[in-house]
């Protein structure tokens, strides 16, 4: 596996776990487990691969690009792939056709961020495991996720029950943007303020995206940070001491 972040050194799923599940027995705090779900519980690598095959199928990029269709024939995406740009020039796509680009960009945020193409998600090694064993032991589950409520609810909660993710609006609850232009990290720094705030319990936050978790660590240092090292934007790094996983297998060896 490609690591994306050298700098930050892997633990296994099997620690994190049992540190959640001591405060869950010993009853002496209540606790959260918060997730994130793209690139974090599930990898969007396949979702993106079918986005940009059916973009290549556009009248738009038949007509404008037909020379450079045949590379869409080549794509094929990664783990730590981020957004369509390196996905197209790993196929061959000169990085000069800024045209395409510039195209092909409206056509894939209008797919990607939808619920007709959430369903190519597929959760990451021992997610759903992982997630069911959180939920056993009764802690509150809640799926914190930058996806918008008008053009995503509706399949992030169909995805969720496909793969069998505990979700029944009550223990186990997904909260979603409820505007598409509100900014994800403040978003979600809000939000678990509120809730910390509400319900005075410890956080667990399950994130990917270092933006997010570098301005939940500076605001609210009291929640539990996981970093988990698939992809993402770059902008930021993450603190290098913070707990990371790159899978869920709590049988890990």
């Amino acid at each position: 596996m490609t690591k994306l972040n050298p700098g930050v050194k892997p633990r296994k799923a099997i620690e994190i776990f049992n540190k959640i599940k001591d405060l869950a027995l010993t009853k002496k705090t209540h606790s959260v487990v918060v997730f994130d779900l793209d690139s974090t519980l599930f990898d969007v690598a396949p979702r993106l691969e079918k986005v940009l095959i059916d973009v290549a199928d556009e009248p738009i990029i038949k007509e404008k690009f037909p020379n450079v269709i045949p590379y869409f024939k080549n794509i094929k995406t990664q783990r730590n792939d981020w957004g369509f740009v390196d996905v197209l020039k790993r196929a061959g796509v000169s990085p000069d056709h800024h045209d395409l680009f510039k195209t092909v960009r409206t056509l894939w945020a209008e797919k990607f961020f939808s619920n007709e193409y959430i369903h190519h998600d597929v959760p990451y090694q021992g997610s759903v495991e992982f997630v069911k064993k959180i939920d056993q032991l009764q802690i509150p589950i809640v799926y914190l996720t930058g996806r918008d409520v008008k053009r995503m609810e509706l399949g992030s909660r169909d995805v969720l029950k496909k793969w069998d993710f505990p979700l029944d609006d009550q223990s186990s609850r997904l909260v979603l943007k409820p505007e598409r232009s509100m900014d994800d990290a403040l978003f979600k720094r809000d939000w678990l303020h509120s809730y910390m705030t509400d319900h005075k319990t410890s956080v667990f936050l399950f994130e990917n995206e270092p933006v997010n978790i570098n301005l939940v660590a500076k605001e609210l240092p009291t929640v539990e940070l996981v970093f988990f090292d698939s992809t993402h934007s770059r902008m930021e790094a993450p603190p290098e001491e913070i707990f990371t996983l790159v899978h869920y297998l709590l049988d890990d060896e």
